[in-house]
């Protein structure tokens, strides 16, 4: 792709993951708010507001991939890089304590299994699902560059954050006995 196409598609991404993120907070909002029992939307609105944190991973990452193409540079600055490496690794913190929230839940109203369980559950699958796209492996295909990538070598992509990260590890990965000097 050349720059033009490359930022309107970088443009295109944040957006849409910003609109996504304030409509999964309305639907929500819409719902919670005419239910006059709070305690029917903890697990969901920990899950959501999960999701929605990683999708503003999503916006933050795309805006500064169209800053950079703007720049006329190739890579993400070290330090915006070292930010992702740490929101890698609190984004599983904060899907690792969905189990904690079910037990504030349990304490707060004496039922553990109830449709609020169900969908937390469902809405924090989404979140592990963003978290893989962005830190693992693309997960998302829908240009044509990204379908003859998936065909042509029959595996999923890395994902872009994941790119970013492997390439700046990779040049600053100290030296071994073995790599000196070669």
């Amino acid at each position: 792709m050349d720059a033009k196409a490359l930022a309107k598609r970088y443009r295109s991404l944040w957006v849409g993951e910003a609109v996504a993120a304030v409509l999964f907070t309305a639907y929500l909002l819409n719902g919670a708010l005419r239910d006059s029992d709070w305690t029917n939307w903890i697990a969901r609105t920990y899950s959501l507001a999960v999701v929605v944190g990683i999708l503003f991973q999503g916006v933050i990452w795309w805006r500064w991939k169209l800053r950079v193409l703007r720049a006329g540079e190739r890579i993400m600055p070290a330090h915006v890089l070292a930010q992702f490496q740490r929101l890698k690794q609190l984004n599983w913190a904060l899907i690792a304590l969905f189990p904690a929230v079910l037990l504030v839940k349990w304490w707060l109203t004496s039922a553990l299994w109830t449709g609020d369980t169900l969908y937390g559950l469902l809405i924090l699958g989404g979140a592990v699902l963003e978290q893989i796209n962005y830190y693992y492996y693309q997960l998302m295909y829908d240009n044509r560059y990204d379908w003859r990538y998936l065909l042509t070598r029959r595996r999923l992509r890395p994902g872009t954050v994941a790119k970013a990260l492997a390439l700046a590890s990779s040049q600053h990965a100290p030296e071994t006995p073995a790599t000196a000097g070669s």
